[in-house]
């Protein structure tokens, strides 16, 4: 297996990552628009302490950087 197709099945992985993130922050949304609204992604309890890490991120950059890493493995497997 050479370097342009493990770039390809890495691209594709993070893809459905990309996907699986949008769905998530889309549920917890409830229906509300995700401009100008924070997702939690990380929540956790331990005694006292809450922690919690909250993002306005969606998943669409991660599906661009995931298609063009696909592209750029597809282009060396041709070469």
């Amino acid at each position: 297996m050479n370097g342009g197709n493990i770039a390809v099945l890495m691209g594709v992985l993070i893809v459905v990552t990309g996907i699986a993130l949008v769905g998530v922050q889309v549920m917890e949304g409830g229906g509300q628009e995700m401009k100008d609204h924070s997702f939690k992604l990380i929540g956790a309890e331990a005694g006292a302490m809450k922690f919690a890490v909250e993002t306005g991120f969606a998943g669409i950059p991660i599906i661009a950087m995931g298609v063009l890493l696909i592209v750029a493995g597809a282009l060396t497997t041709r070469l």
